[in-house]
């Protein structure tokens, strides 16, 4: 199967190029490699499934394939209950226009085009919204609106099943507008009300959560892999700003100038992974819950880049299936934590990141905190920093390079207001930020990894990779390992993030 279709690869050209037979040999077989990949449409059930359904395979006659979920509808087909298309692992960066796709899928699921416009869209990653168009048409049958349109209805049947939000609160968290158009477009594709499809499980819960919290099921993972999560956050968390308990994760965000606490822990008992948070805006819940997936990098298609890293028996060695790529929950926190760790170590920088935090972050209400493992402060804003007076920061023991650095860092997103939400490629990223005073290749490529979740970030310099590189016989010089990571494209993080754990063991 493997030879014939790249797991890693564009799918679609399979399924236009008509190669179906093969994409009918990963759904019989439920290879786990393409979940994600494609969806399968059931003729005679008017149902369209994921690639990993467990329900008896139909005849070859009675299936069709396709490249997204908003293909499927967009074809008069009903998503399956069974499997639950909207629990189906998001399409991942790869290369070329694949991975234009990718990063604008990812600001759909946060709610980019329930307000925004498609032009919006499409600045944001660097490309025309005529050349966008076309992207998603090519890489996905469907256009840009019809695939927010299904995501927005795949996140609602999300919140109706795994929350115990009202129904109303549900159409407006999922960016419906009003309750008779979330109603309308419900029964339209389920063939039922919404209330029919109300967990218990999640109504019971709820009434065991503090005044005002909400909390909605994120998807699964492994108890292992959450907890190697958890130790990487340990270790590298702003005091104050984020909370790391033995189970879960918490931290202190701001959105739309409100402040609020996030959590995220594992179900006792299973894999179920859960957010918690006292968010106020409902609006905003499709842009903390898409946050915070790609902070604990839920959606990873680890089976495909095991699959694809595995060809290296060089690097074999050292992959697992809970290899993740942790990211930090903005990209302007780990940009000023990437600096704070140039040249020192991690404990070093945890300890400066504390005293920035303590310095100029501001405090949260008393009201808030109800509890000593609760965060109490607010991570720094750009503003603050950009105005900050060099001694000042110099005073915390941040050497004075790295004070210049921060600061130009701060003025620099202050200057550009789409800093956090443009990425339009790890070249272009990379070329702007070593313009930057004290910044270089590695400070970027560590960024656009942890920051942006670019899956083929790798910052090559890194003593870390090269030792680890050394150890395994694949380089042992900076310059060897970039050429020997060649063969890891378009996965060059996962190695990264493998390499790196080699070095806890």
């Amino acid at each position: 199967m493997e030879s014939e279709i790249d797991a890693g690869g564009y799918l679609g050209e399979a399924i236009a190029g008509g190669r179906p037979d093969q994409l009918f040999r990963a759904y019989e077989t439920r290879d786990v490699r393409f979940d994600g990949r494609f969806f399968v449409g059931v003729t005679t059930t008017g149902i369209f499934c994921r690639p990993v359904c467990p329900a008896r395979t139909p005849l070859r006659r009675n299936v069709r394939f396709f490249a997204s979920a908003a293909a499927a509808f967009a074809a008069g087909l009903r998503p399956c209950l069974r499997c639950r298309p909207e629990r189906a692992p998001a399409l991942r960066a790869l290369a070329g226009g694949e991975a234009l796709v990718a990063r604008a899928l990812g600001a759909i699921d946060a709610g980019d085009l329930n307000a925004g416009s498609v032009e919006e869209l499409s600045a944001r990653i660097g490309v025309t919204s005529r050349h966008l168009r076309r992207l998603f048409e090519v890489h996905l049958g469907a256009t840009p609106i019809q695939v927010a349109q299904t995501r927005r209805l795949l996140f609602a049947k999300q919140l109706v099943e795994e929350s115990a939000l009202s129904l109303t609160d549900v159409a407006f968290a999922s960016g419906f507008g009003s309750v008779r158009r979330f109603n309308t477009a419900f029964r339209e594709t389920y063939e039922r009300a919404p209330s029919t499809l109300r967990s218990s499980n999640a109504l019971l819960t709820a009434a065991t959560l503090p005044t005002g919290a909400m909390e909605v099921r994120l998807g699964s993972m492994p108890g292992a892999q959450f907890g190697r999560l958890l130790e990487f956050y340990r270790t590298r968390a702003f005091k104050g700003v984020e909370v790391v308990n033995a189970d879960d994760y918490r931290r202190s965000v701001e959105l739309g100038g409100m402040a609020c606490t996030i959590r995220a822990r594992r179900q006792k008992g299973s894999d179920a992974l859960y957010l918690t948070s006292d968010l106020a805006a409902l609006a905003q819940l499709p842009h903390v819950v898409a946050r915070v997936k790609r902070m604990v990098d839920l959606e990873a298609p680890v089976a495909a880049v095991l699959a694809h890293l595995g060809r290296d028996p060089l690097l074999r060695p050292v992959l697992h299936e809970g290899v993740r790529v942790p990211c930090a929950w903005d990209p302007f926190e780990l940009a000023v934590r990437a600096i704070l760790g140039q040249q020192v170590t991690v404990k070093a920088a945890t300890t400066l990141a504390g005293r920035l935090v303590e310095r100029f972050g501001a405090a949260l209400p008393e009201s808030s905190i109800d509890h000593r493992l609760q965060p109490t402060r607010l991570f720094p804003h750009a503003q603050a920093l950009a105005r900050t007076p060099l001694a000042d920061i110099c005073a915390l023991g941040v050497i004075r390079k790295r004070a210049e650095s921060l600061i130009g860092l701060a003025r620099h997103v202050v200057d550009d207001p789409d800093w956090r939400t443009r990425y339009d490629g790890l070249d272009a990223f990379v070329g702007r930020m070593t313009e930057l005073p004290g910044i270089g290749v590695w400070t970027a490529q560590y960024v656009a990894m942890r920051g942006f979740a670019d899956t083929d970030a790798f910052p090559d310099g890194d003593l870390g990779l090269l030792r680890s590189a050394n150890r395994l016989g694949i380089a042992s010089t900076a310059r060897e390992l970039a050429r020997h990571a060649e063969r890891w494209r378009p996965w060059r993080a996962y190695a990264a993030q493998a390499l790196w754990n080699l070095n806890l063991v």
